[in-house]
């Protein structure tokens, strides 16, 4: 409780500051495990859509957002929707067009390419734009994606990397995954069935209940954005 005021009074980005020294931070991925790491992220996402125990959070249209507390990985969100456009061109705007993102999502604040690794792989950096009085955090993303019988499996989740180091900017968040899955809807290939995993730590001293505040509302966002172009 006693964080929770602080952060109210006292932007978290000031807070980040004077907790920059303590920061620990995981070693960087070699490159050459880039491609069997950003697997396991895709194969990990298609089991937890086995898990059975979803709660609701949240219902926007016809979206319904759900999460789930599994061991060893925390709090899940999945994201459930229809999207009138075919899975190609979501995945085109998500991978190939990722710099054009914040011409289009109120969410992203920046969006570049750290490096390209081949078609189908690359490290992206992200910048999130605040929320309400939860200030921008920043990201390094791995992100791969794959075809795998009708869908389209776009996984990325948080690496070091040394030309996107921490710094007193933003505050360093990190997604053990963040996948979509895409499948042409049944009935109408021009439309997608759209799944989207989110894990993730914001950070800073935030509690469990705004986090999930701004995750559910950011994710109902994010599909708006996708589907006004």
């Amino acid at each position: 409780m006693f964080y929770d005021c602080v952060s109210f009074l006292i932007s978290d980005n000031t807070l980040h500051r004077w907790m920059m020294e303590l920061a620990v931070h995981q070693k960087p991925l070699k490159k050459s495990n880039f491609h069997e790491v950003a697997e396991r992220a895709m194969n990990e996402s298609m089991r937890i859509l086995e898990s059975k125990d979803w709660s609701f959070e949240m219902k926007s249209g016809d979206d319904i957002i759900t999460s789930t507390k599994l061991p060893t990985i925390g709090k899940v969100f999945k994201y459930e929707g229809v999207i009138d456009m075919p899975p190609e061109k979501i995945n085109n705007k998500l991978f190939y067009n990722v710099e054009e993102t914040p011409e289009w999502s109120q969410s992203v604040e920046k969006a570049n390419v750290v490096e390209t690794i081949d078609n189908n792989t690359n490290v992206v950096h992200f910048v999130s734009a605040s929320r309400c009085f939860v200030s921008s955090r920043d990201f390094v993303h791995l992100r791969a994606w794959k075809k795998k019988d009708d869908a389209i499996i776009h996984s990325s989740f948080s690496i070091t990397h040394p030309k996107a180091p921490p710094n007193s900017t933003y505050i360093r968040a990190e997604h053990r995954f963040n996948t979509f899955i895409l499948r042409p809807y049944k009935g109408d290939p021009s439309k997608t069935h759209l799944l989207w995993l989110m894990q993730v730590s914001l950070k800073g001293w935030l509690s469990q209940n705004i986090t999930d505040q701004v995750v559910t509302y950011g994710m109902a966002d994010q599909m708006k954005d996708i589907r006004s172009t």
